[in-house]
């Protein structure tokens, strides 16, 4: 949920306000009727790693042997 406030509110309730904010609500603060800031709630670092990578769970697999270098070690220095 959103919630618009005037400047002038938020300077008499920010606490408040904050306390809303860290409770998932979003809080708009207008200046003469236009959207100047936001607050929003912060996010679990746990919660953004497993946006980030869970999301890809299940997409990958190995194929074929990942260990042993592409090209036989002897071609590693040969002079270019």
């Amino acid at each position: 949920m959103v919630k618009r406030v005037k400047i002038g509110q938020f300077r008499d309730r920010a606490s408040e306000l904050i306390r809303r904010a860290a409770g998932g609500e979003t809080i708009v603060i207008l200046h003469r009727d236009r959207e100047v800031a936001k607050i929003v709630p912060v996010r679990e670092k746990t919660d953004r790693a497993r946006g980030l990578i869970g999301c890809l769970a299940g997409t990958a697999s190995v194929r074929g042997d990942i260990e042993s270098p592409i090209v036989p070690p002897e071609a590693w220095f040969r002079p270019v």
